[in-house]
């Protein structure tokens, strides 16, 4: 099965007032909703701030994604200037499974 990215931009500078508001219900639905995700992070500026979000699915097109991103409530209450979408071949992974942080 493919792979895709999805990668979200945040309003410049940040967007963090709109995450902290709907991290919550971004996590709940995450969690609810974890199947095709396979890794995902939020990109960081150079002050620390949350600045973007990455996704990585294993999914059956690029349409079963942005039917996942459109439910997405970062996405859906406009914490994201743009989202991307786009296939993506995985070469080599060393990364550890982690979970967020408590």
């Amino acid at each position: 099965m493919p792979h895709f990215a999805a990668i979200g931009f945040d309003h410049p500078p940040h967007s963090m007032h709109l995450r902290d508001r709907h991290r919550p219900e971004h996590r709940r639905f995450v969690l609810d909703n974890v199947a095709p995700i396979r890794m995902t992070g939020a990109m960081r500026d150079a002050h620390g701030n949350q600045c973007g979000t990455i996704y990585v699915f294993e999914a059956g097109s690029e349409a079963e994604v942005w039917e996942w991103v459109r439910n997405e409530p970062f996405y859906v209450n406009g914490v994201y200037e743009t989202m991307r979408v786009v296939e993506w071949s995985p070469a080599y992974n060393l990364l550890e499974k982690r979970d967020w942080p408590t």
